[in-house]
């Protein structure tokens, strides 16, 4: 499948139109310039599009009254741009499968519609999982610990979504976990039923660290190699759709109508993984040697095909891709990540332009610069 997507007139989005969306894309920019929503808008369409397909299968499948509704105010609502929607905002989320036909999901005057009709074919089905990591992911460890006494609190969609991911991850995390970026080990005690999340540094600095006694590097990022490994070894997609779809057939006592239109296991998988701002209170040291292992398990050490988003502020992620580029080339496809299968975007005045050199296997990483040079001609200017 192929994705495309256009969005108009949506908060600081004016216009943005990307053709192919490619299996990783880093989005970079001004804080409010877009980037955040840019991404959710894609997280809320490929969601949409995976309740589509769910709907479709078990239409196929003599379900005719699918459970799984979409409630369009809820889902943009949920999606955290409901304040941004105008009688102008226009989006259409486009997949080009392989036999040659084209879905396309349209929001428009408040409302959902299906060009091509609602119902996927047959042979075009996919099963998917789109995860979120939001930035408030550092509120994780908190949260786990208190348990039971922040039962019922909110703290908004996409930080209960990341909360579940990371949940589900560290139950089946079965061995300890390197952490390159910080130096250290991840550990998960168990006790009955309780996790117990601590840490211990390679260099024997400390031992037994509870992650919420962490450093604040560390909880913001130890959530994003948590659930990235996971995704990328340890995710099951018959478990999750037997977890979720034949449990709410069971429920609404529909089970013995179920006839399968196709095997689970001869349907495309995928899954999206998307990520705020993933540099957040580390070092530029840090920060470089996270994307790696990112990258690595979204791409490299994967069992599942996983596509891959970040949105960040941070130029030493754009510049590293560089060298991730580099390594690809030099070790013939051994290492690093493939020039081809990345795109970059600079986020600004509510349109998007590629940082991708033309006839060049490079990242154009040059305006990353302009502040630095800034300070350095306003320090020239103030000599004596």
């Amino acid at each position: 499948m192929q994705e495309s997507i256009k969005i108009e007139n949506l908060g600081p989005i004016k216009h943005i139109e990307l053709d192919t969306i490619k299996p990783f894309m880093v989005l970079i920019g001004p804080s409010g310039s877009g980037k955040s929503t840019l991404m959710k808008v894609l997280a809320l369409f490929r969601w949409i599009f995976k309740k589509q397909n769910i709907r479709s299968y078990l239409k196929h499948s003599n379900i005719s009254k699918s459970p799984f509704r979409l409630v369009v105010k809820t889902l943009i609502s949920n999606s955290g741009f409901e304040e941004y929607l105008t009688s102008n905002t226009f989006i259409c989320y486009s997949i080009s499968f392989r036999s040659g036909l084209k879905y396309s999901i349209i929001l428009k005057d408040g409302k959902l519609s299906y060009p091509q009709g609602e119902t996927i074919p047959k042979d075009d089905l996919e099963f998917n999982k789109v995860s979120f990591i939001s930035e408030t992911r550092n509120i994780i460890p908190l949260w786990h610990s208190r348990g039971a006494a922040l039962t019922g609190a909110y703290l908004g969609f996409y930080f209960h979504e990341v909360f579940k991911d990371f949940d589900k991850a560290t139950d089946n995390l079965k061995n300890d976990l390197n952490l390159n970026h910080l130096g250290a080990i991840f550990q998960i005690k168990k006790s009955q039923s309780l996790k117990k999340y601590t840490m211990k540094s390679i260099d024997s600095l400390y031992q037994d660290l509870e992650l919420k006694h962490s450093s604040s590097g560390a909880q913001s990022s130890v959530p994003i190699s948590i659930i990235t490994n996971y995704f990328s070894k340890s995710f099951n997609f018959n478990e999750s759709f037997n977890g979720s779809v034949l449990d709410d057939l069971l429920k609404n006592d529909k089970l013995t109508d179920f006839q399968p239109v196709k095997n689970l296991g001869t349907i495309s998988k995928k899954i999206f993984i998307h990520i705020e701002e993933p540099e957040l209170s580390l070092y530029p040291d840090a920060q470089c040697v996270l994307i790696e292992q990112v990258v690595d398990d979204c791409f490299r050490k994967n069992s599942n095909n996983i596509n891959l988003i970040i949105s960040t502020h941070s130029p030493y992620l754009v510049n590293y891709l560089n060298l991730l580029i580099r390594k690809f080339d030099s070790t013939k496809g051994g290492e690093g990540f493939d020039c081809n299968k990345l795109e970059v975007l600079s986020i600004a005045d509510g349109k998007a332009n590629s940082l991708m050199a033309v006839n060049e296997r490079v990242v154009n990483a040059t305006q990353l610069s302009d502040t630095i040079n800034n300070i350095y001609d306003a320090y020239e200017n103030l000599k004596d």
